[in-house]
């Protein structure tokens, strides 16, 4: 009963969310699709004037610095992967910042020219159906190492098991293969990766998300129409979500705020100032 909804019912839906111990980003997350609805029911369909919840405004959220690896972290991953093929899985995630999707989707035919093409692909023999997450094509350079590791592996796509792959084409012979399977064809990838990092650090320290935050954060001194290209964003805020502060940025600019301060002759000159009072 759209009809009965009122501007105020936006701050109630809010405070039920909170009293019933659900986040604030559920809250937001919730409260956008609800927004999304109405403004369906009024501007297309004619069920209502006007969205009564235009008004209502999102949770404020106190946002957490950026996760990402330092280098050493993501080469003792690396070190500690059981097999090449996962080695050049990590290699590419921080070289490439790809989505888990899009990296266990590549082809042979993805690499050419010294770059990683992200692109859809349609149902063949060799292939099944599969889009990017932003549904646009780019490119991203491929370094030597990943494209030796790459040569190595052998498979049509390189980030399966030829077991795994062969299974999944077998699946899509029978027409029994999902979107869910499409999207992400390996089904142990999170265990997998969580084994890695127990070997090497003897815990979590982060997901395989993190390896793309660590590559836009690497990157993040490129022009931003260039760093939104290559980490397949379309909204400039979410870059805020993926770039890090380093240390050495930290340092950095305690550098320069110190030698604002020492070239201006602040301090010598409250000291003389102090001394004539």
């Amino acid at each position: 009963e759209i009809d009965r909804i009122e501007p105020m019912d936006g701050e109630k839906f809010k405070g039920w969310i909170v009293q019933s111990e659900r986040s604030k980003t559920s809250a937001n997350m919730w409260l956008r699709a609800i927004k999304r609805i109405l403004n369906w029911a009024a501007a297309e369909k004619g069920y209502i004037d006007a969205n009564p919840l235009a008004g209502t405004k999102q949770m404020r959220i106190t946002r957490n610095p950026v996760k990402f690896y330092e280098d050493d972290q993501v080469l003792r991953m690396i070190r500690f992967a059981p097999t090449l093929r996962w080695k050049a899985i990590i290699l590419c995630g921080w070289t490439t910042g790809l989505r888990r999707g899009a990296l266990l989707n590549l082809t042979q035919d993805n690499l050419r020219g010294g770059y990683v093409h992200v692109e859809a692909k349609r149902r063949s023999e060799r292939t099944w159906s599969w889009e990017p997450k932003t549904k646009e094509i780019r490119q991203v350079p491929l370094v030597d190492k990943l494209a030796e590791w790459i040569d190595r592996l052998g498979c049509y796509y390189p980030f399966l098991p030829h077991r795994r792959y062969f299974h999944i084409l077998g699946l899509q012979e029978r027409g029994v293969l999902t979107p869910r399977r499409r999207k992400c064809p390996e089904e142990n990838f999170r265990r997998s990766f969580v084994a890695i990092q127990r070997k090497a650090f003897g815990r979590q320290i982060g997901d395989f998300h993190m390896l793309r935050k660590t590559y836009v954060t690497n990157i993040s001194s490129l022009p931003e129409q260039a760093l939104m290209s290559l980490s397949g964003h379309k909204d400039r805020r979410t870059l805020t979500y993926y770039t890090g502060v380093r240390q050495s940025m930290m340092d950095d600019a305690r550098k320069i705020v110190s030698d604002r301060v020492k070239n201006g002759h602040l301090l010598e000159s409250d000291t003389r100032q102090r001394r004539a009072l």
